[in-house]
């Protein structure tokens, strides 16, 4: 989580742990439109890809 930015995390709390819907957290932040929905998706696709660098690392230790 400490790769993404301010706004990035908390759109991932908002949705992960305050279970949210999109259309609310867009209403929170003071956004328009799908960028909720956009700002997750792309986080999550930057978590997913740091698990893997991670996951290479961990193999090549062992």
């Amino acid at each position: 989580m400490h790769q993404l930015d301010n706004m990035t995390k908390e759109v991932m709390y908002l949705r992960l742990a305050g279970d949210l819907q999109f259309s609310e957290i867009t209403d929170i932040m003071g956004k328009t439109g799908n960028w909720a929905r956009v700002t997750y998706y792309r986080g999550k696709q930057k978590l997913m890809k740091g698990r893997k660098e991670w996951s290479v690392i961990f193999q090549k230790r062992a």
